[in-house]
């Protein structure tokens, strides 16, 4: 195995291990954005700081909050975009397991049992468990990561 495809297992571990942290923030993402946009206070009284600058242009602290916000959801919203596109990306790489790999990849990785309860509730030897995980991680690395096969 190569450095290249040894770092994208690695990573592929990592982003299991991640899985429902990642889920968590897609929903947070949400909330933060809902929040975000019920709380538009920048709707009040015209405030004298607002001056016109050298080429007349007219700077208002209600724009300028409301600008300010829309930014910071777009942004937000492109974040959760990414994160639902990855969770998507794993779950149809976890498709192409037979049960017992997906198995081992949901108790070790996603659930973070022991090696020992996974063993258990599979009824397989340990070091079989293990030899199935890394052989299903080889199986999903490229699927998840296709473009950077291109890169």
């Amino acid at each position: 195995m190569s450095i290249r495809e040894n770092n994208i297992c690695k990573l592929t571990e990592e982003v299991l291990a991640n899985y429902n942290s990642i889920k968590a923030e897609i929903k947070n993402i949400e909330l933060d954005i809902e929040e975000i946009e019920s709380e538009y206070e920048g709707v009040s009284a015209v405030s004298f700081e607002e001056k016109t600058g050298k080429t007349n242009k007219f700077n208002s602290n209600v724009e300028n909050e409301i600008l300010k916000k829309e930014k910071l959801i777009n942004k937000l919203k492109r974040e959760k975009a990414s994160k639902i596109r990855l969770i998507t990306k794993i779950d149809n790489s976890l498709e192409v397991l037979d049960e017992t790999e997906r198995k081992v990849i949901e108790y070790r990785l996603i659930k973070g049992y022991s090696w020992i309860r996974v063993s258990t509730l599979l009824n397989i030897n340990n070091d079989y468990c293990g030899k199935i995980k890394k052989k299903a991680i080889n199986k999903i690395s490229n699927k998840i990561w296709v473009k950077e096969q291109y890169i």
